[in-house]
């Protein structure tokens, strides 16, 4: 079998005939072997329809990862072609979508909207604006060049997808792909594409499912979420700290500002470090030098050596105030800076050492 295109649907039985028909045609003239796979979750009569026109028809699969993935595990084409099904998208440029992969020129093909022709009224504003930011920040984040990352119209080698080892059953998975083929070292382009108004009642969540495709994104990319914020919150507690305590000692309330800020830079950098354990451990990113140090068998005693440390050091810090408030009948304490920072040491440490327990636990193999 040279191609298997893959249909998921959701109740689309006024559009999926028109869909199978015209990648019949077009598939026809191709003169290539071809399979056509719909995976469907409807209530309607849509894989009645599919079925009368020859489809295969897999029926009770939810989500538009899963149904990609039970429609791939079906399939046997060596090219895959994943297209939505509600008559938005034309069959007609599948041919050009093959084109770069059967020329071996791309492993990964993307149909573009954005760089083809959009119809009148096909796409809300809302849509347009929201599809082209979140493009923009997955080319920032993971240093592509696409016009169109969200498009349900793309082709792919079947050995390149088995690579990908993609589990996203959601709304995500459009971003998963791409993400992991970039990561994976794959050829990606892409073709211009039409893109015309769907048939029938739009299933989209406007904020939801774009809420899900940028919280996919920041939790692929822990150094922007989790590790700048941690860098710029320590400097800036780091630089007020030493500010006060070198040059202006009075000023206290500045103090408690940069121990706040300290506290809240370690636990953003903990959070950063698990979250990177996690999707390494999710199969969502490579296992690389932090995720490697952090992993290792020692860590946990490291991080236990280095929480006790600062909760002794703050113990003593803590130790010097009592004395000092004793030695002056429990009346006015002077030493306010100092007992800033013992709380601040002695908080640090019980964040090290607790963090440290948990990000071993989710190391475990």
């Amino acid at each position: 079998m040279d191609v298997s295109i893959i249909l998921p649907t959701k109740n689309e039985e006024a559009a999926i005939g028109v869909v199978l028909k015209k990648c019949m045609e077009v598939m026809e003239k191709s003169k290539l072997a071809y399979e056509i796979i719909v995976v469907d979750n409807s209530s309607d009569k849509t894989p009645e329809i599919a079925e009368k026109f020859g489809a295969k028809v897999i029926k009770g699969v939810e989500g538009y990862g899963s149904a990609f993935l039970e429609g791939f595990m079906n399939s046997s084409g060596k090219i895959l072609v994943f297209m939505d099904a509600d008559g938005s998208y034309d069959p007609r440029f599948i041919p050009e979508l093959l084109k770069p992969i059967v020329n071996g020129e791309a492993d990964f093909v993307l149909g573009s909207r954005f760089r083809g022709e959009i119809m009148p009224d096909s796409m809300p504003i809302l849509h347009k604006i929201g599809n082209r930011v979140l493009t923009h920040l997955l080319n920032r984040f993971f240093g592509l060049n696409l016009s169109d990352a969200h498009t349900g119209m793309r082709a792919i080698r079947r050995e390149s997808f088995e690579k990908l080892r993609l589990n996203c059953k959601g709304m995500e998975f459009a971003t998963e792909m791409i993400v992991k083929a970039k990561k994976s070292g794959l050829r990606i382009s892409e073709i211009s594409i039409s893109y015309g108004k769907r048939i029938g009642k739009s299933k989209l969540r406007t904020f939801r499912d774009g809420w899900r495709h940028l919280r996919f994104m920041l939790l692929l990319s822990p150094t922007i979420l989790f590790l700048i914020p941690f860098l710029i919150l320590l400097s800036s507690g780091l630089a007020l700290a030493g500010y006060v305590l070198f040059f202006e000692p009075i000023r206290t309330h500045t103090l408690i500002l940069s121990a706040m800020l300290i506290i809240l830079s370690v636990q953003i950098f903990f959070f950063g470090i698990s979250s990177k354990i996690y999707a390494f451990k999710l199969g969502l990113s490579e296992r690389d030098r932090i995720v490697s140090a952090f992993m290792s068998y020692s860590f946990l005693e490291k991080g236990l050596t280095a929480g006790s440390a600062m909760l002794l050091f703050g113990a003593i810090l803590g130790y010097a105030v009592i004395k000092a408030w004793i030695e002056v009948g429990f009346g006015k304490l002077n030493e306010f800076n100092i007992a800033i920072l013992s709380i601040m040491f002695i908080i640090l440490g019980f964040q090290t050492i607790f963090s440290s327990f948990f990000v071993s636990a989710i190391s475990m193999e």
